[in-house]
Order: structure tokens, then sequence, then C-alpha cells
């Protein structure tokens, strides 16, 4: 299943650790990270919040751009979702 995929990659602790206390609404935190990270390959931008979370987990870089571990998040996120 694509969620102990995703949690090989940032622990749910990790997840609660860097969330804080951000409040996305009904928004599941795993949610932020996906969106985010989509938002990001498509050149949309993101909240300051929700960029900075995506910073602390090192998914984007300072300019925005995704990292290794950010497509590799990426498409494991949403990809594999596809075929199970």
């Amino acid at each position: 299943m694509s969620i102990d995929k995703e949690r090989e990659i940032i622990s749910d602790d990790e997840v609660e650790f860097v969330h804080g206390s951000a409040d996305f609404g009904d928004m599941k935190k795993r949610d932020v990270i996906r969106f985010g990270l989509l938002k990001c390959v498509c050149r949309y931008t993101n909240g300051s919040t929700t960029e900075k979370i995506l910073k602390k987990h090192k998914l984007i870089n300072d300019v925005g751009r995704l990292t290794f571990k950010g497509r590799k998040y990426l498409w494991v996120s949403f990809f594999c979702n596809t075929f199970e």
C-alpha cells in the first residue's frame, strides 16, 4: 500500500513534529504534503506554511524545486495509488 511507502520516506512522528499546530481544516497532513508537491511540479505557488513544511521535510529546495526525496515521495503518493 502506498501509505506504507510514504511512511518509509517520512515517518508519522516526523509529520506530526514538522506540522506542529498548523491548521489546514479538514485536509489531512499527508495530503498537504502530497498536493503541495504536486503544485510545485506544476509551477503553482503554495502558501508560506505549506512551503515551510515541505522545506523542513527536505522535499523542496530554497527555490521551490523538488529534491530527490520530494520526487520519490510524489511518485509513491500518486503513482502507487493508481495500481493498487
